[in-house]
């Protein structure tokens, strides 16, 4: 008997060039971003090759890119943003996890990027 069933949907990569910071420059100018996303969904009434019994990629993409149109202050705010679009579009969403990374920082000494995940996990009574 198999019990639960649950699809990891992920998009990784995703390259955007938004006006996120928290200095007015940044907002000015942007900068660019990697978002990374893993949603789980019930996959319980899937059916082979019917894409309406599973949620499109092109779909979960469109959200992030509304969020990342937007000018912010925190990567904080856009990763829960993401997160919470997701979460709420689609009921058979179980989970989200999203990272956005802002790939040069405007810190002294900074050669890397910044990013900041958070992460969605649903009550099965709010399912």
């Amino acid at each position: 008997m198999i019990g639960s069933e649950e699809f990891c949907i992920a998009l990784t990569g995703l390259r955007f060039y938004s006006r996120i910071g928290v200095m007015e420059q940044e907002r000015e100018i942007g900068n660019e971003f990697l978002v990374d996303i893993e949603v789980e969904t019930d996959a319980s009434r899937f059916e082979d090759e019917k894409l309406s019994t599973t949620i499109s990629y092109a779909d979960i993409y469109d959200e992030i890119k509304a969020v990342m149109g937007e000018e912010w202050l925190l990567l904080e705010t856009v990763a829960r943003s993401i997160a919470t679009r997701i979460a709420g579009r689609w009921k058979e969403v179980r989970g989200v996890q999203t990272s956005v990374t802002k790939l040069a920082a405007p810190i002294a000494g900074i050669s890397g990027g910044c990013r900041v995940s958070y992460r969605i996990k649903k009550s099965e009574k709010n399912s």
